[in-house]
């Protein structure tokens, strides 16, 4: 019984097994699609039943089909994406979307590249990314104001810090001495030859790519010798509506007053300069005080006026954005805000208005067409004086600052200096002194600008593998400057030598600017090894500039202000037209194998109406390669190698941002009425002439740059330290300078395609997470950049090129910048200064000793400036002008610091330049004593005098006190704290209830602290923004520090 029972359990379990095992191998056809991040079908992915051997492979579609059981799981895993896994259950049809990895092939990080986007991990060439996170912690109204020091290779000079200045942005160094050296902008796919950043609300960006070598840039072909700075703005993206909303508060100040002597030493350096032979009746002179009624002693205790406090102010400023976006899962993306921006500037009666509006669409039409249209307008306005250019004059008089710093301290007993028009004491006749605070408070200046960029564009997805993409765009950019003078400005005022009286004009200059590209963008993988991406694309772009202008002097209607200038007695009306045309034919091919080795070609023509029909098309290939070298099996299964590549590249570039588009044409200019040797007489009347100015050339092209790049980027410990070093070297041919032509010619001069230069650079970023826990993070940011530059040739037969400045009278004739060839460019120029002439230096006789130069045959006195004899002839004079000083840095850099604690965050960053001189041609001036009645630096009491006989500094008045000379070339370097800020974010828990998703207030501080050797008001320089005089420091409008408390709201 027992042994049937048991025969009988044992069917039963047998069955059941069965049962359950036929249960278990019941399996379903499972088909599906996989596709990347971009819905480009992937070929050759893996598609793995989990725990077993059984798969299969994706087709050249994506496409595959599987049997599979319910319970089971399927594993689809390919090279440089995540692994997807997926449990089958029910389903019969198993569609999967597989993005990039992020460790062992490098972070996928988006970048911006020449029509269109690629991962870090496929880029060839030198391409940063602004790190906009830490960027915009800091008080900046531009966007160009916040990369100084963020990039390695990228300069920012700007020329002061004036209101609504733009920057001066030069990529691995000037490739032009006569040309614009300033990138290529790409502001929302469309190209532009000027950044417009004042135009453009910063908190609207969403990210700024430099491409900086050949393999990147020349896709842009003839204007991408200067690198590209793309800039995208904010979209909106997948999901409900957000709204964002903040405002800052923002107060600024002076941050470095020049040190001017008071009342007292003033007055004593006006009796060293008073001579018996050159009193004149317009000279007032304190001795006539002394000994009457005051002694120089009282002039201690004689309060004198700072016009520095006088003149500046406590500025404020307001700033508000508020947004909308949001996005839908069938492809709708949205964005529309509005930013209005008021800020003061710290010299009174000077603002920067903006206000401005922006929207973008992303309209799914079909599953294949899509539509995205884009707009940002804005429009600015800027009031006040600027120092730098407050009148077009070549008397230093006319300069805003030179009145603040020279303007008298102390006048006669009981006189109102500060309601005082003019210097009455100053002889007029050479040197018009006028009240600055009058000057500020009077002269009306004011600049509107009305800025559109639109654009839209049409997507067609042919096929998976095929992209079509036409895009048409359309740019405004209209200017309006305003000035008007009434009887208490420097030129309005009845007594003024300009003899203008009442006096005003108004400015026009309309830019438009049109484009349409067309892209055909195939991307493709074959097999499970090889990876194409190409393009090919078709693009017209077209400028028309127009520039109009009314100008009137003796106006009767002053009441009338601005809008009486159509009352004047004479008016002049300028105007200006030129237009341009551009088309091009591109593409690049994209290859790599597994992701590890890489190579892109690019190829451009560009065909330019600025050029003469026998060279008016150009021809720009490039060639890139790299090699993820942390693929190779040696560094597979490393721990502590993240990412390894080398990158390599070629390619020729062009720069055709010529000063005209006219330049090959022969020109001819009329001389109307300025009583120059081309005018003439005839029947009594003098009568205007014309005169050829500027000599035919068919032959004159572009110039062109060729660049070779080597670079290696480095990721450690899951990139816990990453480094990038590029090492580059360009040469740009071909330049666009001005020859001298024989008198036979009939020309004086004429423009050429002559010359050579050379920039050779390392570039070298290091970023680091130093610490990481779950409520602590540090991290950190360096950058550091070397450029050497070099001119390679010049015009035939010349091995220099000098360069004077306009700024005044007494020194506009001379050449204080040369470039020579084997030389950088820009060098300063002048004599060696040794100091003063002392007693020993003379004999009895008061002659000087033998084997002492003179200065050009004066004769000279102890005190006076000492040159060095460069040439050995025991005279001083012009032949001993050398190079005395380089307005290059030999290094740039940044780096900052990113702390995070729960819900705090601290940035500090740090910027610098070093190894640059700046001429401080304040110093001549105000360093000198041979102005009468001008007040001096502080620094000018410890001059040459009987009393203080050892001082080099040169006595009242002394001979050669007007030559540029070492003496003011000055070490330019410094390290400058830009900005510290400092946040909390609310914990989202907390603002839940009131419908708020985060909220973060913030206070930073910007140009917090500067060390320098430099004595003038600020080293970070250059007001004249030229690559031939870089480094010239005059009249400065002065860069402010300021404080600012603000808050980010999202709901």
């Amino acid at each position: 019984m027992k042994k049937a029972l048991k025969r009988t359990a044992a069917a039963c379990l047998l069955t059941l097994s069965i049962l359950l095992s036929g249960e278990a191998f019941a399996q379903n056809n499972v088909v599906g699609r996989v596709v990347d991040s971009n819905n480009v079908p992937l070929i050759g992915v893996n598609v793995v039943v989990k725990g077993t051997t059984t798969g299969t492979t994706t087709g050249v579609d994506g496409n595959y089909a599987i049997k599979v059981a319910e319970n089971q799981t399927l594993v689809f895993s390919y090279l440089g994406y995540t692994t997807v896994e997926e449990m089958v259950g029910k389903r019969t049809a198993i569609n999967v979307k597989m993005t990039e990895e992020a460790t062992q092939l490098g972070a996928v990080e988006i970048v911006n590249i020449g029509y269109g986007t690629t991962t870090r991990r496929d880029l060839t060439g030198s391409v940063a990314k602004a790190d906009l996170g830490t960027m915009m912690k800091a008080n900046v109204t531009s966007f160009d104001q916040a990369l100084g020091g963020r990039i390695a290779g990228v300069v920012v000079t700007t020329g002061d810090g004036s209101l609504g200045a733009e920057a001066n942005i030069t990529i691995r160094g000037n490739n032009s001495l006569t040309q614009s050296n300033a990138p290529l902008y790409i502001i929302d796919g469309f190209p532009s030859e000027g950044s417009f950043a004042t135009s453009i609300n910063p908190a609207d960006i969403e990210s700024i790519d430099v491409l900086k070598d050949a393999s990147a840039t020349a896709i842009y072909g003839a204007r991408g010798a200067n690198g590209v700075i793309v800039i995208n703005t904010k979209r909106g993206k997948e999901g409900k509506p957000t709204v964002n909303f903040s405002a800052s508060f923002s107060m600024s100040h002076i941050a470095n007053k020049i040190d001017l002597m008071d009342g007292y030493e003033f007055v004593r350096l006006q009796n060293e300069l008073v001579s018996p032979t050159s009193m004149e009746s317009s000279y007032y002179s304190y001795s006539e005080e002394l000994g009457r009624n005051l002694t120089l002693d009282d002039y201690r205790n004689i309060p004198g006026i700072d016009w520095q406090d006088e003149l500046y102010r406590t500025a404020f400023q307001q700033n508000y954005n508020v947004s909308l976006s949001g996005g839908t899962k069938e492809g709708l993306r949205y964005n529309v805000g509005f930013s209005a921006l008021d800020q003061d500037g710290i010299i009174i009666r000077s603002n920067f208005q903006r206000y401005q509006g922006k929207a973008n669409f992303t309209l799914p039409i079909t599953k294949k067409l899509s539509l995205n249209a884009n707009v940002n307008y804005s429009r600015t306005a800027t009031n006040g004086v600027n120092p730098t250019t407050a009148e077009t004059t070549s008397s230093s008089s006319g300069w805003l600052m030179y009145s603040v710093w020279g303007y008298r301290p102390v006048g006669k007993p009981g006189q109102d200096l500060l309601n005082t028009i003019i210097d009455e004491s100053v002889d007029g006749s050479n040197d018009y002194r006028f009240n600055p605070v009058k000057t500020a408070q009077n002269e009306y200046r004011k600049t509107l600008v009305d800025y559109l960029n639109s654009n839209i564009a049409l997507t067609w997805k042919i096929t998976p593998e095929l992209t079509f993409k036409t895009t048409g765009g359309y740019v405004l950019n209209k200017r309006r400057r305003e000035e008007f003078n009434g009887t208490e400005t420097y030129t309005g005022y009845p007594g003024s030598p300009s003899g203008k009286g009442v006096n005003g004009a108004i400015y026009w200059t309309d830019q438009t600017s049109w484009t349409n590209e067309n892209t055909l963008n195939y991307k493709r993988r074959f097999g499970r090894n090889h990876n194409v991406d190409m393009m090919v694309g078709l693009s017209l772009q077209g400028q028309n500039n127009t520039y109009e202008g009314i100008s009137s002097t003796q106006i009767t209607s002053e009441e009338l202000g601005i809008a009486g200038i159509y009352t004047g007695s004479y008016q002049s009306v300028p105007s200006n037209y030129y237009d341009w045309r551009m088309m091009s034919m591109f593409l690049r091919a994209n290859y790599n194998f597994r992701y590890k080795y890489y190579l892109t070609f690019s190829f451009r023509a560009d065909g330019s109406s600025k050029f003469p029909a026998g060279n008016r098309w150009g021809y720009f290939p490039s060639v890139g390669a790299s090699w993820n070298f942390n693929r190779e099996n040696l560094f597979k299964k490393s721990d502590w190698l993240t990412n390894g590549k080398l990158r390599f590249s070629w390619g020729l570039t062009g720069n055709n941002r010529t000063q005209t588009p006219y330049d090959f044409y022969s020109q001819i200019t009329v001389t109307p009425g300025s009583g120059d040797s081309f005018d003439y007489v005839f029947d009594g009347k003098r009568v205007p002439g014309y005169y050829f100015s500027n000599m035919a050339n068919d032959r004159l092209k572009w110039e062109t740059t060729a660049q070779w790049n080597v670079g290696i980027d480095l990721g450690f410990f899951d990139n816990r330290l990453k480094v990038t070093a590029d090492w580059y070297d360009k040469v740009t041919r071909d330049l666009l300078l001005y020859a001298l032509l024989p008198a036979t010619s009939g020309y004086e001069q004429g423009m050429l395609n002559i010359g050579k230069i050379r920039n050779r650079g390392f570039e070298f970023t290091l970023e680091t997470v130093n610490i990481k826990t779950r409520q602590f993070q540090w991290s950190t940011s360096f950058n550091i950049a070397f450029n050497r530059n070099r001119i390679l040739a010049l015009v035939d037969n010349q091995n220099t090129l000098q360069t004077s400045v306009t700024w005044e009278t007494h020194f506009n004739s001379q050449f204080p910048y040369i470039s020579q060839v084997n030389k950088p460019t820009g060098m300063m120029y002048g004599f060696i200064y040794d100091g003063t002439y002392k007693p020993e230096d003379f004999d009895a006789a008061g002659n000087l000793k033998s084997g002492i130069p003179a200065y050009k045959g004066n004769k000279m006195q102890p005190g006076d400036m000492k040159y060095r004899d460069m040439n050995g002839d025991g005279k001083i004079d012009d032949y001993d002008r050398t190079i005395i000083g380089c307005g290059q840095p030999l290094h740039t850099g940044g780096f900052s610091n990113n702390f995070t604690w729960k819900n705090f965050d601290l940035n500090i960053f740090f910027s610098w330049s070093y190894g640059n001189d700046i001429l401080n041609a304040n110093r001549l001036i105000f360093e000198s004593g041979w102005k009468s009645q001008t007040n001096q630096l502080a620094s000018y009491a410890n001059r040459w005098t009987p009393s203080n006989p050892t001082s080099d500094t040169p006595r009242a008045a002394a001979t050669g006190s007007e030559e540029y000379s070492s003496r003011v070339i000055e070490d330019g370097s410094f390290l400058r704290l830009k900005n510290v800020s400092l946040g909390y974010t609310i914990p989202s828990r907390q603002l839940r209830k009131a419908g708020i998703s985060s909220l973060r207030l913030y206070v930073s501080a910007d140009n917090i602290w500067t060390w320098t050797n430099y004595s003038g008001p600020d080293p970070e320089v250059s007001t004249r923004n030229s690559v031939l005089t870089p480094g010239f420091d005059w009249s400065a409008y002065p860069r402010a520090y300021g404080f600012t408390a603000g808050v980010n709201i999202t709901f």
